[in-house]
C-alpha cells in the first residue's frame, strides 16, 4: 500500500474515532491500517484504546498477542504478553486462547530452566512453576465444563505435569498431583472421557501397579457416573451443533441442568458463557445470567465482572446499567463508584437512541439518591434528590425534546413534592404533563386520581368541586379514549357527588358522547372518500357503533382497547394513525408472560408505543398486539418469529394478516355464518349503510391461521352471478387489488457489509436478476435485509433454494416478497415505506455505527450499524 495513502487513511480514521469512539468497525480498520503500515507504537495505543471501550474477539486478541510476543525480548516485554493473555481470557470464553496462554507459560518456564542451566542467572524469570500451575487451575476451572472441547485445555496441563513426573519419577508429591488430576477429571462429563479413563489405567500401571485393582475400582465408579452424564448431555450438544448454536437451544440446555437433583452451578455458568460467545448482543441472555448469579449468591466480584462485561457489549441497555448501579449500592454503597457508573452510562451516547433505556438509567440513579436518605423524607433532606430529578429531566429534554411519553421522572418528582406538602409545585408539574399529553385519557385520569388522593380524608372528598371541574375539562378534550374519562367521572359522582353535580355530570357526558360519535363518523367518512374502499378504518368499539358510522356483528365487552379518535386528515393520501402498518401480533405466548418480557424481546426492534395482552384460558396461552412507532420497525420485529419464551415457540406476524377484506356479497348474506367455520371471529366491520361506494366489510379472526384458511372462499358463488372477493387486508392498497407479482424474493439476516453485486452473483444462478434493493442505514450499511427481483416468477421461486444457506457466515432466510411494486406504496431509496409523517420524535438515529452484531441478530432499532462478526480479523462486519 502507498505510504501517502496509508497516512491519509490513518488520519481519516483517527478523525472519525475522535468524533465518536463507539465505532467498532472503524477501530478495526484503524488497527489493520496501522499494522500494514508497521507503525507499532501507534498500533499498540490503538489496540489499547479499542479494548478500553469494547470486548475483543478471539481473533483480534490472538493477532495482538502474536504481534507483541514476536517483538518481546526483555523480561518486561514478556511479562506484558502474559498480562495480555490474562486480559484476553476475560472477554469471552475461548478454548483456543486458554490453550495458547498455557503453551506460552509452559514455554517461558522451560526457557527459564534452560537459561538457568547455561548461565545460572535467574533474573530473567517470566513464569515461575507456581504461576504456571496457577494458570492451569484457572484454565481448568473456566473450561472444564465445556463438554465437547474441555479436553484440549486439560490435556495440555496434564501432559506438562506428566513430563515433570517423568523427570523425577520418585517424586511422590508429583505422582499424587497427577493422580488427583485424573480423579478430578473422571468426575466431569467430557467428550474424551473413555480416553481419559484409559490413560489413567496406563498411568496407574506405570506408577502404582501394586494398587492397580484398588485404584481402578475407585475410579470406575466416578467414570461410570460421568459417562452416563455425558450421554445425557450429548443430545443437547448435538442440538447446538445442528442449530448453529441457537440461543433457544442453549436455554433448553441450561433448563435441563437446573432440573438436576443437584444442579452443577459452575456447569450452568459455563453454558451461559458459551451462549454469550455467539449471542453477546442479546439482552435476555445477560439478564438471565446476572439474575442467576445473584439468586445463587455467587461472589459479588464475579457478579460485577459479568455486569461489567454486559455493559461493554450492550452499552445501550438501561436495564444492564441499572443492575450495575443496584449491585454496587447493595455491596459497597460507594457514592463515587455509582456516580462514575452513571456518568459512564450517559457519556457513551448509546442511551440517546431510546428514551426508554435512558429513563431506566436515570430512574436507577434517582432511586439510589432516594435510598441514601436514611430518615423520613422531608423538604430539607430531599433537596439534593429533587435537583437530581430535575437534572435528569433536562437530560431527557436534550436528547428527546418531546419528553418521556410515560412521564416517569415527572411522576417521581410529583411524589417527592407531595411528600414535602408542596402541592402547588406538584400540581404545576401535573399541568405541564397535561399540556404535553392532553390527548391521552390516561394522563387525565392519573392527574385526577392524584387530586382525589389529596382530597380524600376519612372518606370525605374535600376537593369535590375541583375534581368535578377537572373531569369536565378532561371530557371536553379530544382524547384517545373518552369513554374511560366518562366512566370514571360517573363513578366518582356516584361515590362523592351531590344530586346537582350528578345531574350535571350525566348531562354533560351525554352531550360529549354525541360530539365524539359525530367526530368519529366524520373522520370515517373522510378516510373512506380519500383512501378508497380498501382503507382500513380505525373504528371504535365504543358506546354507540351506529352513531360512529359503523356497526359490528361481533359482541363487544363494555371496555376494550382505546378507540381511535383523530381530527380530519390534512394529508388525505394516508390515514393519520398508522396502527395497521405498525402493529404486529405475537401469539402462542405463555399465560404468565409479562409486558416486561415482551419489551425485552422486541425493544431492540424499535420504539414500542403500546402492548395489549389477550388471554385465552382454553388454550392456556396469551397473544399480544404490539404497536411500534414506525413502519420499518415491524420488519425487524418479524424476525422474532419462532423465538422461544419459556417453553412456548411464539408466532409473530403483521396484524393485517388475520383480517380479511371481503367484497361483492349480497346485502342478505350472513357472513358470520359463512366464515365462522374457519375459526373464532373477533368482529365483522361494515361501513355506514349510507356509504354508496360499494359493499364491503372486514372480518377479523382470532389468529392468522383462521384467516388464511378462509381464503378458500375467494371466488365462491354465494348466489348466481355473485362471486365473493376474499383477500387478506392490506391498508396500503387502493381500489385495485390484484395479486402481487411473485418475481421478487426477500432475503434477511444479511451482514452489514454486503454489495449489490454480491447478491446479484449469488442469485443469478437461478435466473436473470432485474434489480437488487438493499435498505441501508445513514452510514450506508445494510439493515440486514434486501429485495432481489427476477425476470419472472419461476426464477424467483427457484431462488428459494437459498433459504437456510450460508452467506458470509450468515444463515440466510429467504421468502417470496409480498410487496406489490405496481400497486403498493411508494418506496424510498432505502426500500422502506415513504412515510415522513410518522417520523418518531422520540428515537434518533446515531450517525455512526456503534457495535458489531452477531450472526442472525435482527437489525437493531437503536439505529446502529448492521451485524459485525467479531470472529473475523479483517472483516468485522
Amino acid at each position: 500500500m502507498d505510504v501517502d495513502m496509508d497516512v491519509e487513511e490513518i488520519q481519516q480514521l483517527l478523525e472519525q474515532l475522535s468524533n465518536n469512539c463507539y465505532q467498532y468497525d472503524v477501530h478495526v480498520r484503524y488497527i489493520q491500517t496501522l499494522r500494514q503500515a508497521a507503525l507499532f507504537d501507534e498500533l499498540k495505543d490503538a489496540r489499547e484504546m479499542m479494548h478500553g471501550i469494547f470486548p475483543l474477539s478471539e481473533d483480534i486478541w490472538l493477532e495482538w498477542i502474536q504481534d507483541e510476543s514476536r517483538l518481546a525480548s526483555t523480561k518486561e516485554e514478556k511479562q506484558r504478553v502474559v498480562q495480555l493473555y490474562s486480559e484476553a481470557v476475560k472477554d469471552y470464553l475461548s478454548i483456543k486462547l486458554w490453550k495458547e496462554y498455557i503453551n506460552y507459560m509452559i514455554q517461558e518456564y522451560k526457557n527459564f530452566l534452560e537459561e538457568m542451566d547455561e548461565t545460572g542467572d535467574n533474573s530473567g524469570e517470566v513464569a515461575t512453576l507456581e504461576q504456571v500451575r496457577s494458570v492451569f487451575t484457572e484454565a481448568i476451572k473456566k473450561t472444564g465444563n465445556v463438554v465437547p472441547e474441555s479436553h484440549i485445555v486439560w490435556d495440555a496441563c496434564k501432559e506438562f505435569e506428566e513430563q515433570m513426573l517423568e523427570a523425577s519419577s520418585s517424586d511422590e508429591v508429583q505422582k499424587q498431583r497427577v493422580q488427583k488430576m485424573y480423579m478430578d477429571r473422571l468426575k466431569v462429563p467430557h467428550a474424551t472421557i473413555e480416553k481419559t479413563f484409559s490413560d489413567y489405567s496406563s498411568f496407574i500401571t506405570k506408577y502404582d501397579n501394586t494398587n492397580y485393582e484398588k485404584c481402578m475400582v475407585e475410579s470406575n465408579m466416578f467414570f461410570s457416573q460421568a459417562k452416563r452424564r455425558y450421554y445425557e448431555r450429548d443430545h443437547y450438544e448435538q442440538a447446538l451443533v445442528a442449530s448453529g448454536n441457537a440461543l433457544d437451544k442453549y436455554m433448553e440446555y441450561i433448563e435441563f441442568e437446573k432440573k438436576q437433583s443437584t444442579p452443577n452451578w459452575q456447569a450452568i455458568r459455563t453454558l451461559y458463557e458459551r451462549a454469550i460467545v455467539f449471542h453477546y448482543l442479546d439482552l435476555s441472555i445477560w439478564e438471565n445470567y446476572i439474575f442467576q448469579l445473584i439468586d445463587k449468591k455467587f461472589p459479588i466480584d464475579m457478579v460485577l465482572s459479568v455486569i461489567e462485561r454486559s455493559v461493554r457489549n450492550c452499552p445501550w441497555s438501561g436495564d444492564l446499567w441499572g443492575h450495575y448501579i443496584r449491585v454496587l449500592e447493595k455491596e459497597y454503597d460507594s457514592y463515587d463508584k455509582i456516580k462514575n457508573i452513571v456518568h459512564r452510562a450517559l457519556s457513551t451516547g448509546m442511551l440517546n437512541n431510546s428514551i426508554n433505556e435512558l429513563v431506566k438509567v436515570l430512574l436507577a440513579h434517582c432511586d439510589f439518591e432516594r435510598r441514601r436518605i436514611r430518615k423520613p423524607l422531608n423538604s430539607e433532606n430531599t433537596l439534593n434528590l429533587i435537583n437530581i430529578i430535575q437534572e435528569s429531566l433536562q437530560t431527557v429534554k436534550q436528547s428527546f425534546p418531546s419528553g418521556d411519553p410515560n412521564y416517569r421522572l415527572e411522576k417521581y418528582l410529583i411524589e417527592i413534592e407531595t411528600l414535602n406538602k408542596n402541592l402547588t409545585k406538584a400540581r404545576q408539574i401535573w399541568e405541564d404533563i397535561i399540556k404535553a399529553h392532553g390527548r391521552e385519557a390516561e394522563a387525565w385520569l392519573r392527574y385526577i386520581d392524584w387530586e382525589r388522593f389529596m382530597g380524600n380524608h376519612d372518606g370525605l372528598m374535600e376537593n369535590h368541586d375541583e375534581i368535578h371541574k377537572k373531569f369536565k375539562r378532561a371530557s371536553q378534550q379530544n382524547t384517545d379514549w373518552p369513554e374511560r374519562i366518562f366512566d370514571a367521572w360517573e363513578q366518582f359522582e356516584h361515590q362523592y357527588g351531590t344530586l346537582d353535580s350528578m345531574e350535571h355530570a350525566l348531562t354533560f357526558i351525554k352531550k360529549q358522547m354525541k360530539i365524539v360519535a359525530h367526530r368519529r363518523a366524520k373522520n370515517a367518512s373522510l378516510e373512506v372518500q380519500n383512501v378508497g374502499s380498501e382503507q382500513v378504518f380505525q373504528e371504535s368499539t365504543a358506546f354507540n357503533d351506529t352513531q360512529a358510522g359503523w356497526h359490528s356483528e361481533a359482541s363487544q365487552p363494555s371496555k376494550v382497547s382505546p378507540p381511535e379518535i383523530s381530527e380530519p386528515a390534512q394529508h388525505p393520501e394516508k390515514p393519520k394513525r398508522d396502527r395497521e402498518f405498525t402493529t404486529i401480533v405475537a401469539s402462542n405466548l405463555p399465560l404468565d408472560v409479562t409486558e416486561g418480557q415482551l419489551k425485552t424481546l422486541f425493544n431492540e426492534c424499535g420504539k414500542i408505543v403500546s402492548i395489549h395482552l389477550i388471554e385465552d384460558t382454553e388454550k392456556a396461552q396469551k397473544s399480544a398486539h404490539i404497536e411500534f412507532a414506525k413502519r420499518e420497525d415491524v420488519l425487524a420485529a418479524l424476525t422474532k418469529d419462532k423465538k422461544k419464551i419459556g417453553d412456548h415457540e411464539i408466532n409473530v406476524y403483521k396484524i393485517t394478516e388475520h383480517t380479511l377484506f371481503i367484497t361483492n356479497f349480497p346485502e342478505t348474506a350472513n357472513l358470520k355464518e359463512i366464515f365462522d367455520k374457519y375459526g373464532k371471529i373477533i368482529g365483522i366491520r361494515y361501513p355506514n349503510k349510507n356509504y354508496r361506494a360499494g359493499r364491503f366489510c372486514y372480518i377479523e379472526y382470532e389468529n392468522r391461521e383462521f384467516a388464511l384458511s378462509a381464503l378458500e372462499m375467494n371466488g365462491f358463488e354465494i348466489e348466481p352471478g355473485k362471486k365473493l372477493n376474499v383477500m387478506i387486508s392490506n391498508p396500503s392498497l387502493k381500489k385495485t387489488r390484484s395479486p402481487p407479482r411473485q418475481n421478487e424474493i426477500f432475503i434477511k439476516n444479511l451482514p452489514s457489509h454486503v454489495e449489490r453485486s454480491e447478491l446479484e452473483t449469488l442469485c443469478k444462478t437461478y435466473g436473470p436478476v432485474i434489480g437488487v434493493r438493499i435498505p441501508t442505514t445513514k452510514d450506508q450499511k445494510c439493515k440486514g435485509f434486501a429485495f432481489v427481483e427476477f425476470d419472472n416468477e419461476e426464477h424467483a421461486k427457484a431462488a428459494l433454494a437459498l433459504h437456510n444457506t450460508e452467506f458470509k457466515t450468515c444463515l440466510l432466510h429467504v421468502t417470496l416478497s409480498n410487496i406489490d411494486r405496481d400497486h403498493g406504496q411508494k418506496k424510498s431509496t432505502s426500500g422502506e415505506p415513504n412515510n415522513k409523517e410518522t417520523k418518531n420524535k422520540d428515537s434518533k438515529p446515531i450517525s455512526t455505527p456503534m457495535m458489531p452484531r452477531k450472526l442472525q441478530k435482527p437489525s437493531m432499532r437503536l439505529k446502529l450499524s448492521g451485524p459485525i462478526n467479531r470472529n473475523s480479523k479483517t472483516d468485522q462486519s
